[in-house]
C-alpha cells in the first residue's frame, strides 16, 4: 500500500475517532470500596464532553467505607468531577477531527481519491 492511499484511509478514520472522543459520554472508576467481582469495576457515568466542559458535570454514587465489603456495611456518597476529564477529551478530539480534515484535503488537493 502506496502513502497517498494509506493517508486517504487515515483522514476518514482520524476524523470519525475524533468526533467519537468528542462527543459520547464517557464513564470513570468509582473511587472507594466495592464488591470484588472479576466482570466488572464500578463505574460512574459522565455526560457528553462537549457537555460536561461548558457545564458542571458532577455525578454522584454510592460506594462502601470499608476496603472489603459485605452486605450491610456502612456506605457513602462519592461526588465525582468529570470536568477536566471532559475538558482533554473535547480538546483531543477536536485534534482528531481537525487532522482528519487536513489529511482528506490534502490527499484530495493531489488527486488521489478514495
Amino acid at each position: 500500500m502506496d502513502r497517498r492511499r494509506l493517508l486517504a484511509a487515515l483522514g476518514p478514520l482520524l476524523v470519525l475517532l475524533g468526533l467519537w472522543i468528542a462527543v459520547m459520554p464517557f464513564s470513570r472508576p468509582l473511587p472507594g470500596g466495592a464488591h470484588f467481582d472479576l466482570g466488572s469495576t464500578p463505574r460512574i457515568g459522565c455526560r457528553s464532553p462537549v457537555i460536561g466542559t461548558f457545564a458542571d458535570d458532577r455525578p454522584t454514587g454510592t460506594v462502601f467505607t470499608t476496603p472489603r465489603p459485605m452486605e450491610g456495611d456502612p456506605t457513602d456518597e462519592v461526588e465525582v468531577p468529570c470536568g477536566g476529564r471532559a475538558r482533554f477529551r473535547l480538546g483531543l478530539g477536536i485534534v482528531l477531527l481537525t487532522g482528519g480534515i487536513v489529511v482528506r484535503r490534502r490527499t484530495a488537493s493531489t488527486g488521489t481519491t478514495t
